[in-house]
């Protein structure tokens, strides 16, 4: 043997000098180091989860997928075409929400509305939100509820979706749906079928029914099923109700990041059986990006271009907690339907706080209908700027 080889096996048989890679020894010397390197990297997990991931489908930031968003418009002609009850499911797409918002009653003649809301995010990573809020009209009381939890709890779903977590529940597939939550002093069940075809949303002159195009925040499919007959209980308080009425469903997808945008939208339900959706789409800047809408009656549906309606705001709501500027009252005209709505909120006071789930706000409620048509409704605000806290109570 070598001088260089016996010094070798002097210092392992004496225990001195550099421990080997895998030995007790070696552990016991850096173990301080490999428990920080997995500290790091949970602390690193941990944020991207909840905070850096996205900021969810309602403010969700520009570069999360910009790769994705940046091909969206150069593959537009060969996006597919709506198949349904195929597309009632998650898709491998960067935002993806399904959205119920309705009117309900009782047998004594109570009224209530609610929305109910799940958003799936595939950015860095994937994640699910749950946003619902009950509103009882007769106390003018309005109840809200949120979660997060990360991960697609309806992975797998073919020809439908079914997500469930904690209290909460979305389930459909073609015309049979489930929807459920609970809270605070409320909860809220509802089993819904539809005996009509769903509503495919497409802007005059387009080429692909259902595909709506956002411009440079990329395109996004929009099919709805409008009204839903709904049945369930609802328990407030305690208290115990059975409980029936009329739904709208709507079901988004795409490339498309909402957190560059603004957006009015509409969805109202006319007493003669007409159902119409008005969306108004804006940049953050508040440059227009698409005017249009859905008139369908008698099972005909009218495709509605920016000069075919008129919204006109003519009073506004501030939220105390946000100083978001809301505009709530509205004139809706589509001259060709003989329409001219006046919408007014239930309550003004009905603003979505979501910044412990998806860093937003946005107003979301339900509305009443008058002049040349009576009806119910929802009426979304989104994308609306803050005012800083500081400035809330200042002129």
């Amino acid at each position: 043997m070598t001088p260089s080889t016996n010094g070798a096996q002097r210092r392992r048989s004496t225990g001195h000098g550099p421990a080997r890679p895998g030995s007790s020894r070696w552990f016991a010397r850096y173990r301080w180091l490999i428990g920080g390197g997995w500290l790091l990297v949970l602390l690193i997990v941990g944020w991207l989860l909840f905070f850096g991931s996205d900021r969810a489908p309602l403010a969700t930031p520009v570069g999360a997928s910009a790769e994705r968003s940046a091909a969206a418009p150069k593959a537009a002609d060969k996006l597919p075409a709506v198949s349904l009850p195929a597309d009632d499911a998650a898709h491998d797409r960067l935002t993806e929400w399904w959205y119920y918002s309705g009117h309900l009653q009782t047998d004594s003649g109570e009224r209530f509305s609610f929305h109910m809301a799940s958003f799936l995010r595939k950015g860095t990573l994937t994640h699910t939100v749950f946003h619902g809020s009950l509103l009882d009209h007769q106390k003018e009381k309005l109840y809200t509820e949120q979660a997060r939890t990360a991960g697609n709890p309806s992975e797998g779903q073919r020809d439908g979706f079914d997500f469930r977590f904690g209290n909460w529940r979305l389930q459909g597939s073609g015309s049979q749906h489930t929807a459920a939550m609970a809270g605070k002093d409320f909860a809220l069940e509802l089993q819904m079928s539809d005996s009509a075809p769903p509503v495919l949303h497409q802007a005059p002159g387009t080429p692909v029914a259902g595909l709506l195009d956002f411009g440079a925040a990329g395109k996004s499919y929009y099919t709805s099923r409008p009204r839903m007959s709904a049945q369930g209980t609802l328990t407030v308080a305690g208290n115990v109700k059975a409980v029936r009425g009329e739904v709208w469903f709507d079901h988004q997808w795409g490339d498309f990041e909402a957190a560059q945008l603004r957006w009015n939208w509409f969805a109202l339900q006319l007493s003669d059986g007409a159902d119409l959706m008005l969306f108004e789409l804006f940049d953050r800047q508040g440059g227009p990006v698409l005017r249009m809408g859905t008139y369908v009656k008698g099972g005909v549906t009218r495709a509605l271009g920016a000069a075919d309606f008129e919204a006109t705001a003519h009073g506004n709501w501030r939220s105390p907690s946000s100083g978001v500027v809301y505009p709530v009252l509205w004139t809706l005209s589509v001259p060709s339907q003989g329409l001219r709505l006046t919408v007014d909120p239930v309550i003004r006071w009905s603003q979505f706080d979501a910044r412990t789930t998806t860093l937003n706000v946005y107003w979301e409620g339900a509305v009443k209908l008058s002049g040349s048509h009576a009806g119910v409704g929802f009426m979304e605000l989104s994308g609306y700027p803050p005012i800083r806290e500081d400035r809330v109570n200042k002129p």
